[in-house]
């Protein structure tokens, strides 16, 4: 750890989709896997990237905000189990009034339904 960095930190140069024209390309040429709280849109790529989209819609800051920590934990958890590809995670204004474990249960259910998970690698029932 001699970069400084937090051990539980998602590494925003590593993961992160990054610039708008990544998410554009990734909204154009995805599929779309939609659920009661999110939507994940995913296509193929040789590294894995991740990106999450709050829109203003869904509530104040302080919201968007959380949520958006909610689903990089999630992520960060699941991470080594996913296939390579871009992912973007969409939070729909029901996203907001739900508890996290909610949440995590939507975006593992949206990775199975997609069949995005590594051979071999499930989810608990936990």
């Amino acid at each position: 750890m001699t970069d400084g960095a937090h051990p539980c930190r998602l590494g925003r140069q590593e993961f992160s989709l990054g610039k708008n024209r990544n998410y554009q390309y990734v909204y154009r040429k995805g599929k779309s896997y939609p659920s009661r709280h999110l939507v994940l849109i995913y296509t193929p790529s040789k590294q894995l990237k991740v990106g999450f989209s709050v829109s203003s819609k869904v509530g104040n800051a302080v919201t968007r905000n959380r949520l958006r920590r909610y689903f990089k934990e999630d992520f960060r958890l699941i991470r080594g189990k996913l296939k390579d590809g871009k992912y973007i995670f969409v939070a729909r204004l029901g996203a907001k009034d739900a508890p996290h474990g909610t949440l995590t249960a939507h975006m593992r259910s949206l990775l199975q339904r997609a069949e995005l998970l590594k051979e071999g690698c499930g989810f608990d029932k936990a």
